[in-house]
């Protein structure tokens, strides 16, 4: 959880009258928000939408003094899975705080191999994650990593089991697969798709090179996971939970009833809530609710905003994050 000076400064900056940020001035004037009540007690906010925020300039985000002199910027969009994607932005201390930092901790914390040389197949942008790795190893001086751009929103665009669909995602595997061939690389960090081809056609000595696989951008079943562990024995896993507009959290723990993530922040306040009526409750260790987050950074606030991932609260973090309806499979998560 946030910690609570940060929260009452954060809250303070962009709800100031004149030096606020416009998104959060207009909307409360629209829902009548009073700003100590907000100050004091932002749990009680009304939750956010994406659909407030689709369409808001990042300029809409930021309080005055990062209008009138911004410092440099990193800026992020959301998949677009669920609509227009949202554009958020981060100071160079809040993007590493939110990608680089929790997953550096937890690497370390159990032996995760970082400069080494990296094979990352994914999108270069506007996803946050394209860039986490490259602040990752350049915060571990390690070396840029190794590269396929594989861009997730044209490759949802193309029918399901389309031909156009198959021949794109070859197009990809291919690429990955060639760099693999004439390029020592021991640390794998893509989708669970793109790993999962790996391991049918990568060769068993090739695969126990590896070292270090993480896993990014979607969900994935314990199962699976299980066996895409089996396949690359000799290296340390890691899968990261998150968006674009908050973080990532990484695995804690793994077990038959799924992943585990570590959501412990300083700028973060991560909850699991259950709906009674009109509210919203906070659910028991133990208990599946929707997963609600805020985020107390200088460049963005934002309050209360339910996810439609539902997830397991356990003492530390969250467990087996998803959808609880398949009508939109393959989430991108971080």
């Amino acid at each position: 959880m946030a910690d609570p000076a940060t929260r009452r400064r954060i809250l303070a900056l962009h709800t100031h009258p004149e030096d606020g940020s416009p998104f959060w001035l207009e909307r409360m004037g629209r829902l009548g928000l009073d700003r100590e009540s907000m100050i004091r007690e932002p749990e009680r906010v009304p939750p956010l939408t994406a659909e407030e925020l689709r369409g808001v300039p990042v300029e809409g985000f930021l309080p005055r003094r990062l209008r009138d002199d911004p410092p440099y910027l990193i800026t992020a969009d959301t998949s677009g899975f669920s609509g227009l994607p949202v554009t958020t932005v981060f100071t160079e201390g809040e993007f590493h705080a939110g990608f680089v930092a929790p997953f550096v901790r937890q690497a370390e914390a159990v032996g995760f191999p970082l400069r080494r040389n990296w094979l990352w197949a994914g999108p270069s942008g506007p996803h946050a994650i394209g860039k986490a790795v490259r602040a990752i190893l350049r915060h571990v001086g390690g070396m840029d990593p190794f590269a396929v751009d594989f861009d997730p929103r044209w490759y949802r665009c193309l029918p399901a089991e389309s031909m156009s669909s198959k021949r794109y995602f070859e197009h990809v595997s291919e690429q990955v697969l060639g760099l693999l061939s004439r390029q020592r690389v021991e640390v794998i960090f893509s989708t669970p798709p793109v790993i999962a081809m790996l391991a049918e056609r990568m060769s068993s000595g090739v695969r126990e090179g590896i070292l270090g696989v993480h896993y990014g951008g979607m969900g994935l079943a314990a199962a699976e996971y299980a066996r895409l562990r089996a396949a690359f024995p000799r290296a340390v896993h890691l899968h990261g939970y998150g968006n674009s507009l908050f973080g990532m959290f990484p695995e804690v723990g793994f077990s038959e009833a799924g992943i585990e993530y570590g959501t412990e922040s300083a700028r973060l306040d991560i909850t699991v809530v259950r709906r009674d009526g009109d509210r919203l409750l906070p659910c028991a260790v133990g208990e599946r609710g929707q997963v609600m987050m805020s985020r107390f950074d200088a460049s963005v606030l934002l309050l209360n905003m339910v996810q439609e991932d539902w997830a397991m609260r356990t003492e530390g973090g969250i467990l087996d994050p998803g959808r609880e309806t398949a009508h939109l499979p393959g989430k991108l998560l971080y």
